[in-house]
């Protein structure tokens, strides 16, 4: 503890006056606003009183002090006081002959502020993580249902209201296992600086970067989707994929767009690969995405047990033109780089092996399902 306005933790504090013995081969003592030693380099002076230290904060200049006996608690050496944003925040000591220590006071009181001001940014950000992750844990990864009482403290204790429109943002990096975690917590820290003041609540967890953004618009997550895979982008080169919920206004339905969220995310992942996909966009895709495992593998079982494994890769690359291609056999033939009697062929023998016709469009529709539903089981 530093002031009543300022927190920072002691150790932090004892480590900056070990480095920066380390520059001048001086002892050193930190004291909070009321003058009681916080982090000493001598560490039986910790939790005593120092009355020079006092002084300093009183006056708001430096003290130089010639003798052991000369204030209570003291030793001889300077005392300056510690600013933060113009506030007193504590008192830096030195301690030794005022001949010896004279030559310190700038770059002693220059560093420790630096540091102080960088360590209290730190310990204010691992905050707003720790709370960020508390929300999220219970209003999105618990299952247990949230009642009014529990919406009336989040809005006391967190400010978040209820009644207003949010969405749930899952991201991952795009790339392998060890790729992601080579570089999540570097793509959490962008996410977070580029994020911030946009009404966010952000936490990691797994692999996965949870965001509930605030917004009555799809339009808005679209910039800040932009805006974060762009600075991701340009500081460490790779690639995100962002899965989106609907948007619901009730604190107490956030799990609901959250859960949709991850199927957006786990479609695109395994099925389009596309980089950016709202659940709202989802047809067929909501009945897909829900159905059992245990259906699924039957359904693909059915309908593939007679084609080997290349056959099913080469066919589903066929169906997923023909869709796009509206039948057409010459642009698929084209895009392929095959003739268009060699498509005719495959699509024949796809016939002859299963029993479905692509150009039926009943027998379509359902080789088009199988082979969506193969990339999810596989």
């Amino acid at each position: 503890m530093l002031s009543n306005n300022f927190y920072i933790s002691e150790k932090y504090l004892q480590n900056i006056l070990c480095e920066m013995k380390e520059i001048v081969d001086q002892d050193l003592i930190f004291m909070n606003t009321d003058g009681i030693i916080k982090a000493s380099t001598v560490t039986s002076r910790i939790g005593n009183v120092h009355y020079g230290g006092k002084k300093v904060v009183e006056t708001g200049r430096d003290l130089m002090i010639y003798s052991d006996q000369e204030y209570i608690g003291a030793k001889k050496g300077i005392n300056m006081p510690v600013r933060l944003d113009e506030t007193i925040i504590g008192v830096i000591g030195i301690t030794g002959n005022s001949d010896e220590v004279i030559k310190y006071v700038k770059i002693i009181k220059r560093l420790t502020e630096i540091f102080i001001k960088d360590g209290y940014a730190k310990d204010i950000e691992n905050s707003e993580i720790k709370k960020d992750r508390m929300i999220l844990e219970s209003l999105l990864f618990s299952e247990t249902n949230i009642d009014q009482n529990y919406i009336a403290r989040y809005e006391n204790l967190f400010g978040i209201k209820n009644k207003i429109p949010r969405f749930v943002i899952i991201s991952t990096i795009i790339g392998n296992e060890s790729k992601i975690v080579r570089n999540i917590d570097d793509v959490f820290r962008i996410f977070r600086a580029t994020l911030k003041g946009s009404k966010t609540i952000i936490s990691l967890t797994g692999n996965n970067i949870v965001m509930i953004l605030e917004s009555d618009s799809t339009g808005y997550c679209n910039e800040l989707i932009i805006k974060v895979k762009n600075e991701i982008k340009n500081k460490i080169n790779l690639n995100m994929r962002f899965g989106i919920g609907d948007k619901q206004t009730e604190i107490s339905r956030l799990r609901i767009s959250y859960l949709k969220a991850m199927d957006a995310l786990k479609w695109s992942s395994i099925v389009t690969k596309e980089n950016v996909t709202y659940y709202e966009d989802f047809d067929i895709e909501i009945i897909l995405s829900k159905m059992p495992s245990t259906v699924m593998d039957e359904y693909v079982e059915k309908l593939f047990s007679k084609l080997g494994a290349s056959e099913i890769k080469d066919m589903g690359k066929i169906i997923e033109l023909y869709e796009n291609h509206n039948g057409s056999l010459k642009l698929i033939s084209q895009e392929l780089f095959i003739h268009k009697n060699t498509l005719q062929y495959k699509i024949n023998k796809l016939h002859e092996k299963t029993g479905y016709d692509m150009r039926n469009l009943r027998h379509f529709m359902a080789l088009r399902i199988a082979f969506i539903l193969k990339k999810y089981v596989s």
